[in-house]
């Protein structure tokens, strides 16, 4: 753990001239928006916080557009830098998307990574996210790292005859001097994928996990409440008692908010997803009430000059050994084929769409969307990529048709008229329509269809409007 430390004063350098003048020192250049309460007395204690949560499998941003934030190599680095200036480490939990053979190999990596002792978390909070997870797999990989301590205040494990130890705890506590942070976390869920030999799970309220939780901390114990989901089912725990000194919403907005939020006095913030940002937070107590001392959103921006200037190269190998798993694992191929379609239909490729939509296979034959899966073919050829992104399920379903989904690509090899983004893609499976045109039609698609792949990362800069001229097709 850091040495506790009082925030950092403001720096008199514009920060343009110094990165101008000190490359290295680009993380100093961070959008960083503090916003400063008033200050406690001095004989009042307080404590700095870095806060992070919902990184939902994102590892390091996945290089479709330049200026992508984020990243734990990014975030490892920084913390690295900013040792001495913050004393409890936090991440809020949602550590992977969902339950597949891909979420177990990335929270393997983010283990080892969060396993570090530069920088030592003191809590990692559970989410719904992490409990799709097989039971038995996340007891397993928590295992390895005992020092990590994992906390889901909601969720008790009842313990049977041969059932296998829950590592996730009511709270996690901190404490230094005369300084003490116990975290709590609502998980708001129970597993969906229990092992054979689970335990029994029993989902508390939030009344009742808080009592549980903060049960025995002395009343000058600062406590922090990890809530997962939206900022409204947050809220209303600002009247929890004893009254929390700070509720982190995890998994609702993009971005951190500019300015803190205050429900009946209570701080309330919000992280932002898929680990883009970190939240530097100083909390104090004014005649018994929460403050906010210091309030920072911290983007994870890159180097706008190298690639590895602001990254930790230890962090950096340990992600580019878990691609290289990937493929080693086939996590390519044991993840096609297991859902079923949108509209029950089956993947027919393009081939069969051209034969009657003629001027529309030509529309597309010319995008770039006919080039999607060539893309990543020579972005792993011409060392862009220095690992096998071919195999990557993350970036394949941005690439190809249906992939994941029964009769939807699987490889060039065994499915080669489902590479790239063909008509089904936004379309929907066809088989159907193909027998029966006139009954069963496809028809238009909404935007929403777009952004799933072209979203706030892979293409910041969207406009449906100016991108469909691009591939216009059909009435």
């Amino acid at each position: 753990m850091t040495a506790p430390a009082s925030p950092p004063r403001a720096r008199r350098v514009h920060p343009a001239l110094l990165c101008a003048a000190l490359p290295l020192l680009a993380w100093d250049c961070t959008r960083e928006a503090p916003v400063v309460a008033a200050a406690p007395a001095q004989d009042e204690a307080r404590v700095t916080l870095r806060l992070s949560g919902s990184l939902e499998g994102r590892l390091e941003p996945c290089g479709c557009a330049s200026g992508q934030v984020g990243g734990l190599a990014r975030r490892s680095f920084r913390l690295q830098q900013d040792r001495g200036r913050y004393d409890v480490l936090i991440e809020g939990g949602d550590l992977v998307g969902g339950g597949t053979l891909l979420d177990e190999l990335k929270l393997m990596t983010m283990l080892a990574v969060f396993d570090d002792k530069r920088a030592p978390y003191d809590a990692l909070g559970v989410g719904p996210r992490d409990l799709q997870l097989d039971t038995g797999v996340f007891a397993d990989l928590a295992a390895g790292y005992p020092q990590l301590r994992f906390v889901a205040s909601d969720l008790v494990a009842v313990a049977g005859p041969g059932t296998r130890e829950w590592p996730a705890l009511p709270f996690a506590e901190w404490s230094a001097g005369d300084k003490t942070v116990r975290v709590a976390c609502l998980a708001r869920a129970l597993p969906t994928a229990r092992a054979a030999d689970a335990p029994h799970f029993e989902l508390l309220e939030p009344a009742a996990a808080w009592q549980r939780a903060m049960d025995g901390a002395a009343p000058t114990t600062f406590r922090v409440l990890l809530a997962h989901g939206a900022a409204d089912l947050a809220r209303p725990l600002a009247r929890l008692a004893p009254l929390p000194d700070l509720i982190v919403a995890v998994g609702d907005a993009v971005e951190p908010p500019h300015d803190p939020e205050f429900v009946d006095g209570v701080p309330l913030v919000q992280p932002g997803v898929r680990g883009r940002y970190l939240l530097d937070v100083t909390l104090a107590r004014r005649d018994g009430k929460p403050q906010i001392v210091r309030y920072a959103p911290i983007a994870l921006e890159g180097s706008r000059t190298s690639k590895t200037a602001l990254a930790d190269q230890d962090v950096a190998a340990q992600i580019l050994a878990h691609r290289h798993e990937v493929k080693s694992e086939d996590a390519r191929g044991k993840l096609a084929n297991r859902l079923p379609t949108a509209n029950g239909a089956e993947y027919v490729g393009d081939a069969k769409c051209v034969s009657c939509h003629y001027a529309a296979g030509k529309a597309h034959e010319a995008s770039k969307h006919a080039l999607a899966w060539r893309t990543l073919e020579a972005a792993e050829a011409t060392g862009r990529y220095a690992w096998p992104v071919t195999w990557y399920p993350d970036c394949i379903a941005c690439h190809t048709v249906g992939y994941g989904e029964r009769s939807g690509f699987s490889s060039p090899e065994a499915t080669p008229d489902l590479r790239g983004v063909g008509c089904e893609a936004c379309h929907g499976a066809g088989s159907r329509h193909s027998a029966d045109p006139p009954a069963i039609r496809l028809g238009k698609v909404g935007s929403l269809r777009c952004t799933q792949c072209h979203d706030y990362e892979q293409s910041p800069d969207f406009d449906w409007n100016a991108r469909w001229k691009l591939i216009e097709h059909g009435k």
